[in-house]
């Protein structure tokens, strides 16, 4: 299994608090280290872990040694690398592409996002021509919405809720070549949102290829994208562990 952490975005809607996102301190820990502790009991150790960033925030933020502390700490010993772009790309999906030549294997690949605190039911990826994404109920007009037909994702469409089912950020995909592929499609039909490539609609080429993704159940999710998520998810943490300042573990619910 390939895990892709695309970190290349600027940020905007956080810089108050860090200028680079995966990094900016919650309760004492990085964010990158708590969606690493929310998902640790799914990394294999021969898992391969895959981020991506731009060679501006690498170097800055030394971000090379910073994974490498973060990844003792929560006690995952699965192979990194760390890839980086001379430029911030336009879009997830034109972020995971940087990473094309890792992934072009038939190995299963999970491309998930950076800022949140999850815990989600996986998927069975075993089966050629398959995937999962594990969906939430979201009635906004923000997120990466799917529709469901008899229990198969059959379209994801950014920014446009067409269900109030939303994507939680985990792309799952049962070959790293097939989704290769489907994002160079992306880019060759331009099929873009508000300017940006996007994962989930990068997707639908491959469910009008043949795939069949599957949704999963999120059994918890701290959005740590927003000033407002991080706010939410610090005042949970103190209201859960009043007694403690930097070490809070929040728990995830089932």
């Amino acid at each position: 299994m390939i895990w892709i952490f695309p970190m290349a975005g600027r940020g905007s809607r956080t810089k108050q608090r860090g200028e680079f996102k995966p990094f900016i301190e919650i309760n004492g820990r990085k964010m990158l280290a708590w969606l690493l502790r929310s998902i640790s009991a799914k990394i294999a150790d021969s898992d391969k872990l895959v981020f991506v960033t731009t060679t501006e925030y690498a170097d800055r933020f030394d971000v090379q040694r910073s994974i490498s502390l973060i990844l003792q700490d929560e006690e995952l010993s699965s192979h990194f690398v760390l890839i980086t772009c001379e430029e911030t790309p336009p879009g997830p999906s034109a972020t995971v592409y940087q990473a094309r030549e890792r992934l072009y294997t038939d190995e299963p690949v999970i491309v998930i996002n950076c800022d949140q605190y999850i815990d989600f039911d996986m998927g069975d990826l075993s089966q050629s021509e398959s995937g999962f994404l594990p969906v939430y109920a979201e009635f906004t007009q923000k997120s990466s919405y799917v529709e469901i037909i008899n229990g198969v994702i059959t379209r994801i469409v950014e920014k446009q809720n067409i269900s109030n089912l939303a994507s939680a950020g985990v792309y799952a995909v049962s070959s790293g070549k097939a989704l290769t592929e489907a994002i160079e499609k992306q880019f060759q039909d331009n099929q873009q949102t508000n300017g940006e490539f996007y994962v989930g609609v990068g997707l639908n080429n491959l469910i009008r290829n043949g795939f069949r993704f599957y949704p999963t159940s999120v059994r918890a999710k701290y959005d740590l994208g927003s000033l407002r998520g991080i706010d939410i998810f610090e005042q949970m943490c103190r209201r859960l562990y009043p007694q403690t300042n930097n070490e809070i573990v929040p728990t995830l619910v089932s």
